[in-house]
């Protein structure tokens, strides 16, 4: 059985592979390279929107792992280590130690924040946008390590089981209050401001929250809601609507959208589960992290040369380093 696609429990509490799942992931990460290698556009934030788009996927898979299948913290947290840690800190390690080696400087403080999922954090470091190292995506990986440990608090207490999506959903509208409340009041935003954990999070934790009360709505789901929801939310992304929306509505839609792929014509999740698709979603996450240095040289390069580098980076760091060692962590560990 392949190990990465990405898969739901099934009623019987098995793990079923979901093809177009990948498909999903594939998308975001598409969204993502056009934001950064195509030419810029002020009226559509396709970077931020696909990592929106990643946020909720993640969601309903941790929802899935920790509320349905309770799969154990101790398993939960070594499998997220095995999948996240080795790619990130090879990442981060050649990253300072090819700017020490240019520029002879290495600032400590930085490269620990950046290490524990603090960048966006530590005031002691320039903003995580002023920084020249090409690590301000970071963000994101910060927003995802912050949820897991928050999704993990919520398995805890014994009063919560089978409510988990009380304090999951409570918790997304928290965020995006916080979001509105920043934007409103920036004097109060700390310099980490829309990319902190605490407004950030709103995606992943709506889809969460959703995913434990989705088949309540799944019979009068109509095959078109998912795909009109997700081109809803894509339009909060940009200037066509007002700000707010991209803050407040997008989280809620997206949600729908991605825990009701299953309720969409099989035509939509045949055409997910295209290969081309998938591989780009199976290949993603490295492809996310070393796509960033290519962003920021992209000028430097021939046209063309920088998104063809961060997709053949991202498919050997793949095949070379990401899956053999989360495949061998995951069988020794």
């Amino acid at each position: 059985m392949r190990n990465t696609a990405a898969g739901v429990s099934s009623g019987a509490g098995e793990t079923v592979r979901l093809d177009y799942l990948d498909g999903w992931r594939g998308l975001a990460i598409a969204f993502v390279l056009c934001a950064h290698f195509l030419p810029a556009t002020k009226r559509f934030d396709s970077g931020r929107f696909g990592v929106d788009v990643f946020f909720v996927l993640s969601g309903l898979l941790m929802s899935n792992i920790l509320f349905r299948r309770r799969v154990p913290l101790r398993t939960f947290y070594k499998r997220r280590i095995s999948r996240i840690l080795p790619v990130f800190v090879l990442f981060v390690v050649v990253v300072f130690a090819a700017n020490w080696f240019a520029t002879g400087t290495f600032r400590t403080i930085e490269f620990v924040a950046t290490l524990t999922f603090l960048r966006t954090y530590i005031p002691a470091t320039p903003g995580i946008w002023a920084t020249r190292l090409p690590i301000p995506h970071l963000w994101s990986l910060n927003v995802e390590e912050h949820c897991y440990v928050f999704l993990g608090l919520v398995t805890l207490p014994r009063m919560l089981r089978l409510r988990e999506h009380l304090p999951l959903m409570a918790a997304g509208l928290l965020s995006c209050a916080i979001g509105i409340a920043y934007v409103e009041w920036p004097r109060f935003a700390p310099h980490s401001g829309l990319l902190g954990s605490e407004v950030a999070a709103s995606h992943l934790l709506f889809s969460a929250g959703y995913y434990l009360i989705r088949d309540k709505f799944s019979r009068v789901t109509r095959p078109w809601m998912p795909i009109v929801a997700f081109v809803a939310s894509l339009l909060c992304h940009t200037t066509l609507l007002p700000w707010w929306t991209g803050i407040l509505i997008s989280p809620i839609l997206l949600a729908f959208s991605v825990n009701h792929l299953a309720d969409t014509a099989p035509t939509v999740r045949r055409a997910l589960a295209l290969a081309p698709l998938r591989q780009l979603g199976i290949w993603s996450f490295s492809i996310y992290i070393w796509q960033q240095p290519f962003y920021l040289f992209k000028r430097a390069l021939p046209p063309g040369a920088a998104f063809a580098g961060a997709l053949l980076t991202g498919a050997v760091s793949f095949q070379l380093f990401e899956n053999p060692i989360r495949s061998w962590l995951n069988r020794n560990w």
